[in-house]
């Protein structure tokens, strides 16, 4: 009987385990004017950075044991900082990562905060972020300013992109 239930299940597992198709990552970036910095939250799937470190280190690891370990997280912060750069004008705009949540999705919440900066006329963007790792991963910006909002989808050869002025 044993044998005829693994068969019976054995598709269904199979399906369970198989990698997801779609890669993606979510940045919503705003300028506060209060703080003259830009803040941001990236969203990002906690298993395809499980995923990564796991096979370099050749060990299976969960999103919450690498956040548990300072040497491995601090692999991820460097994988998620380098993952996309603003541009201020020509002025490159660097970020501190403030903190890590996971949520029941299966997501990673990274938020984060530039050292102040004037806002200047334009601002572009590059945003590879695992695009290494994942050929079809797909990126997507989100720009809040004013109370308005624009999008702007990055794919692997996307090097970098104007973002519109909202006024």
């Amino acid at each position: 009987m044993k044998p005829l239930l693994f068969i019976l299940f054995l598709p269904a597992f199979g399906y369970a385990v198989r990698p997801h198709e779609y890669h993606l990552a979510f940045l919503e970036l705003e300028y506060n004017s209060t703080a003259t910095r830009f803040e941001a939250t990236l969203k990002v799937t906690a298993h395809d950075l499980a995923y990564i470190t796991s096979k370099k280190h050749q060990k299976d690891y969960s999103i919450d044991q690498i956040l548990k370990d300072s040497l491995l997280r601090r692999e991820i912060e460097m994988i998620l900082l380098t993952g996309f750069t603003l541009w201020n004008g020509t002025q490159e705009v660097y970020f501190t990562l403030e903190a890590f949540e996971t949520n029941h999705q299966g997501e990673l919440l990274v938020f984060l905060s530039s050292e102040p900066t004037p806002m200047v006329e334009s601002l572009s963007l590059s945003f590879p972020l695992l695009t290494t790792y994942f050929p079809d991963q797909q990126n997507k910006v989100t720009y809040l300013s004013n109370g308005k909002q624009c999008a702007v989808t990055f794919l692997l050869n996307d090097l970098r992109k104007e973002i519109p002025k909202l006024l």
